[in-house]
């Protein structure tokens, strides 16, 4: 599994553990809170949430790469999108987005260094039948690769 699969099932983890996030979501047909590692959409349970990696590791250039005389380390950055979506409409949307805003950058995800406030953007897809409702949240996430 690479460095970036690893973070992204972290934030997983992070976003199931997130009592606030939680509360909105409740549980799925098979009893778990409906964080999902992908972005395919089966019938799922309404609110949930998509996490999926959007890039793969990029170096970082100016900042200041490691070595320790046998190993060198150097900083990477990745995007990591997680899609908020309601079939209620946008109030439920926004919920769960706030949620998870304040559940990633409070929380250590497991190999990332930093989580950046992320970007958002609204998708809204109102001519399917049930109409969805979806914010995506585009993290960019700081950590550090040997190579």
């Amino acid at each position: 599994m690479s460095r970036i699969s690893a973070i992204k099932n972290g934030i997983v983890a992070v976003l199931k553990a997130d009592s606030a996030v939680q509360s909105l979501l409740g549980k799925d047909v098979h009893g778990e809170y409906p964080v999902y590692p992908s972005y395919f959409l089966p019938k799922k349970k309404f609110p949930c949430i998509t996490v999926e990696e959007i890039t793969d590791q990029a170096e970082v250039s100016g900042l200041k790469d490691g070595y320790d005389g046998t190993k060198r380390y150097q900083w990477q950055h990745a995007i990591v999108q997680v899609d908020c979506w309601s079939a209620k409409g946008q109030a439920e949307r926004n919920d769960v987005a706030d949620a998870v805003m304040k559940c990633l950058l409070k929380n250590s995800v497991s190999d990332a260094l930093y989580v950046q406030e992320p970007s958002v953007t609204v998708h809204d897809e109102l001519d399917v039948q049930p109409s969805l409702w979806r914010k995506s949240l585009r993290f960019k996430v700081m950590y550090v690769l040997e190579v």
